[in-house]
């Protein structure tokens, strides 16, 4: 496992709260990481602080598996993220991550029409997003931005006119082939990442 723990003055704490589940931790370029038979409960590791773990492995594959953490850190780093994270419930960010060029290219072709400096662009861009992650749900969509539920419909409608956003997409219900959702996904995130 691997943290963005660099304070040394936090390590030591953090260290003994992860080696209670046994194994060896120490720094690796300058994070606190480490090698545990078994991940540590969500709730151990102190507040504020980001862990990526890989299940275990054989002690042979540690120095890819390090580099894989490493890469998954920082993809969850940039969306916020804190607390423990499994790489592989990381993969999809960690995967589209190390393509940044890919992802402004699918960025640009898909939402070129929008403008980041436009509030309401954001707001489109931001419900689309949200609709996305909330498994195409108006409902939980709706909660997580509190928003009536004819309101996420209108944004997603406005999308789709501005931007060609599939039917499929903008409408509850519909469902796209999986690749289509990725590309769309990649492209809203990546927008808004970049304004």
């Amino acid at each position: 496992m691997v943290t963005d723990l660099t304070d040394p003055a936090r390590i030591p704490a953090v260290e003994r709260q992860l080696r209670g589940g046994g194994g060896v931790f120490g720094t690796v370029d300058d994070r606190l990481a480490g090698l545990s038979p078994r991940l540590p409960p969500a709730d151990l590791a102190a507040p504020g602080v980001l862990v990526v773990a890989t299940p275990a492995r054989p002690l042979s594959e540690a120095p890819a598996l390090h580099r894989l953490c490493v890469a998954a850190l920082r993809a969850a780093a940039a969306s916020g993220r804190r607390g423990l994270h499994r790489v592989v419930d990381l993969a999809g960010e960690t995967a589209l991550a190390a393509q940044p060029v890919l992802a402004e290219l699918v960025s640009g072709e898909l939402l070129g029409p929008l403008d980041p400096a436009d509030a309401f662009h954001r707001h489109l861009v931001r419900t689309a997003l949200t609709y996305l992650d909330q498994g195409q749900r108006l409902d939980r969509t709706a909660e997580a931005l509190h928003l009536h539920p004819n309101t996420v419909r209108y944004r997603l409608r406005r999308l789709q006119e501005l931007t060609g956003l599939p039917p499929t997409l903008a409408e509850p219900g519909g469902r796209s082939p999986v690749p289509q959702t990725v590309r769309w996904w990649w492209a809203l995130r990546t927008w808004l990442d970049r304004g």
